[in-house]
């Protein structure tokens, strides 16, 4: 690598801001926005004017609902910032993003501190690696409160945080908020609002140097305890310069030893630009992360990758964007370059695939580029066959990427197009938007001929119809939710039947030995299939084994007894043949476990699962009885109840199916002050008259 581009990647910082529904987190990038010079004045999410919420839903909402991407300067620096959702029905689109992401900026707000999606947030970065800073929100709003902020964050995320800062209280009436730069021992004062916020640097005040030194001690002394370089320092000269500071943060930051905190107002313009600075210093360039593991294809053998333009393409396709026109897929670069109307292979289906046009991320607008290189993130337009997760490489390279399995959905409605010719494009439309959406699903109900969506929730698939009327001009009715079931096994269950059936023309016999076996801890969105045929008949049957796992799998995802996909179990199949104990044609078997698992459903060892959710409720301590009555009139296990003032949060657990309307139950307990969120907790058995009812038993 070159001293060039060694620079330019050093320079450059890949990151994504998260945070819970209405922390504020697209005002900071607002501000990260303005402060920069992309734009003229600082977007607004109230008034509708946010850059990174360009969809007419998000600005009508005045929440995120799909990531946006921007690249923009700082300094010597190269930004792409990444603004993920919060609200909890778009959790996968936070997942995919932090797949490809260097690093994250976590914002709090600091009148309530960790909240239910902050957790969820942070433990994503946490489980993918993403080195993390925070930045507590809103100091300006009554009741913020930055000890208590750090302590939820101590003990609800189980991380340490070291404040950068302090607030300086002054008399001022609220007009101008200063925040401590322990770090440089500066004083940063914001005056104004909004665009008119203004930013004064100062040094620290003589009468407070001696308290602001104390802080600054406090802080070398966390960091050095973890950090053995920092610790000699200390320990030699009892203080640390800026810079030796700053190394120390970094390499902790990386290491996810600590949890750098910042804070400010984003909307009044406070704090911002020292975040920006923080994002440089502590959050790692493409040079400080390890690329992806990739396998050779048929070997397995682990192929290394390298940030060099020259090398072969190896990109990944994290998001896809539908539209009438085709698919924009999202890619990260990680080595090689991509030129416009390149080949290019995708490794999932080893077929090839043009890059018809690159886009540098502008939110709602579009830059063409003529190429791209390792670290870059970009949009290409052509692809016409990708999922998300897809490998994109040279024509001639032959690498396996790591498949990504995502949550399946938990609700569904019945949707129909207004008019009935549409019907047949409102299928191609439902196909566009699961390949966008991996939570996104649909089927065909064969008893009612209705089509069912299925998503995340109920906010989820109405922004789906939405989507359909303003995106696709297809104006389309949804139903009353229903409650997406799985179905499973109890017990094991040893399959070790021939399966025959007449049809014109010929006669079907196929015998088949098939085990299922439940298995609750597997970590799989649908059951684990397998194949279990003695590798000297392997070779013998290797087609017939090969179909019949297909369509093993096939009828796993569909459902034996309602049409309900199947989920914790493992499946193995021992053994296929005809009944000449040869192997069968692919249409005999195809045909013959099909006819085999429609009768499964209503045996006893079949059960369905139904999802139970974790529910977190935000209610004024005065109406908490009966918000508690209400959980547990529903089924409901309360968890915790956690009273911070004059606010409480309850924790606890409850079926779906009768939190389908909670939230107008909880508006009305709790006149409206109250609020809610839910994400999947995990599938459990449901009750026996349920089961029975569900599959006609009675």
């Amino acid at each position: 690598m070159d001293d060039k581009l060694q620079k330019q990647l050093s320079q450059k910082r890949i990151f994504g801001i998260a945070a819970h529904i209405d922390a504020g987190k697209t005002t900071v990038s607002e501000r990260m926005l303005y402060v920069s010079g992309v734009q003229y004045r600082p977007g607004l999410v109230d008034e509708g004017t946010a850059t990174m919420d360009f969809e007419e839903e998000e600005r009508e909402r005045g929440i995120t609902i799909h990531s946006a991407a921007i690249e923009l300067p700082f300094k010597d620096y190269r930004f792409t910032l990444i603004d993920t959702p919060g609200h909890v029905d778009f959790t996968v689109e936070v997942e995919r993003c932090m797949r490809v992401l260097d690093g994250v900026v976590l914002v709090f707000d600091s009148s309530t501190g960790v909240e239910a999606q902050s957790e969820t947030v942070f433990r994503q970065a946490l489980r993918h690696g993403v080195p993390r800073i925070a930045f507590l929100n809103k100091l300006d709003k009554v009741g913020a409160d930055w000890d208590a902020s750090l302590d939820s964050i101590r003990e609800r995320l189980g991380v340490e945080p070291v404040s950068l800062q302090c607030v300086h209280e002054e008399a001022d009436g609220g007009e101008e908020i200063c925040l401590v730069d322990l770090v440089k021992r500066r004083l940063f004062r914001y005056r104004g609002r909004g665009a008119d916020a203004k930013l004064i640097v100062a040094e620290w005040p003589e009468g407070e140097i001696e308290s602001f030194e104390a802080e600054r001690l406090a802080l070398v002394e966390s960091v050095a305890n973890r950090d053995d370089e920092l610790l000699e320092i200390f320990l030699e000269e009892e203080t640390a310069s800026p810079e030796e500071l700053i190394a120390a943060l970094r390499r902790q930051t990386l290491s996810g030893s600590i949890l750098p905190v910042l804070g400010g107002a984003a909307l009044r313009g406070a704090g911002v630009e020292p975040l920006m600075e923080a994002v440089a210093a502590y959050l790692p360039s493409p040079l400080d992360v390890e690329l992806p593991t990739t396998h050779e294809s048929g070997s397995g053998k682990v192929r290394e990758l390298a940030l060099d333009p020259e090398a072969p393409l190896v990109a990944q396709v994290f998001k896809l964007v539908a539209t009438r026109h085709g698919s924009l897929a999202w890619a990260r670069i990680y080595q090689g370059s991509v030129e416009q109307g390149m080949q290019c292979r995708n490794t999932r289906t080893g077929k090839p695939e043009r890059a018809q046009a690159l886009l540098r991320l502008q939110a709602g607008g579009n830059e063409h580029l003529k190429t791209a290189g390792p670290g870059d993130v970009i949009a290409i337009k052509g692809f016409r066959q990708v999922r998300t997760g897809d490998g994109i490489t040279a024509i001639g390279e032959r690498l396996d990427f790591t498949s990504w399995d995502f949550p399946l959905p938990v609700i569904s409605m019945a949707i129909e197009a207004r008019k009935i010719e549409d019907r047949d494009h409102l299928l191609e439309c439902l196909d566009l938007l699961k390949a966008e959406d991996p939570t996104v699903d649909w089927r065909i109900d064969e008893e009612t001929d209705q089509i069912l969506v299925s998503g995340m929730g109920e906010l989820h698939l109405e922004v789906l119809g939405h989507k359909l009327a303003r995106d696709f001009k297809l104006e389309c009715q949804l139903g009353k939710p229903r409650v997406a079931y799985r179905e499973s096994v109890s017990q094991p269950l040893l399959i070790d039947e021939l399966v025959k059936a007449s049809l014109p023309g010929h006669e079907i016999e196929v015998y088949f030995k098939l085990q299922i076996e439940p298995d609750p801890d597997l970590d799989q969105p649908v059951g684990q299939v397998e194949l279990e045929i003695p590798e000297s008949e392997t070779k013998h049957f290797a087609h017939a084994a090969e179909v019949a796992l297909h369509a093993l799998e096939v009828s796993i995802r569909s459902g034996p007894g309602h049409g309900y996909p199947m989920t914790q179990l493992r499946a193995t199949l021992k053994n296929v043949v005809d009944a000449e104990g040869e192997p069968p044609a692919a249409d005999q078997i195809e045909i013959a476990l099909s006819l085999l698992f429609r009768g499964f459903g209503k045996r006893p060892e079949f059960t369905i699962l139904e999802p139970w959710m974790t529910l977190v409720v935000a209610v004024p301590e005065e109406y908490l009885s009966p918000v508690l009555g209400e959980i547990q009139a529903q089924g409901g296990i309360v968890q915790n109840v956690d009273v911070r003032g004059l606010q409480a949060e309850v924790r606890a657990s409850a079926a779906l199916s009768r939190l389908l309307d909670f939230s107008t139950r909880l508006r009305s307990q709790s006149q409206g002050r109250a609020s809610s969120t839910m994400q999947l907790d995990a599938y459990r058995a449901v009750p026996d008259d349920l089961r029975r009812k569900l599959l006609g038993l009675d």
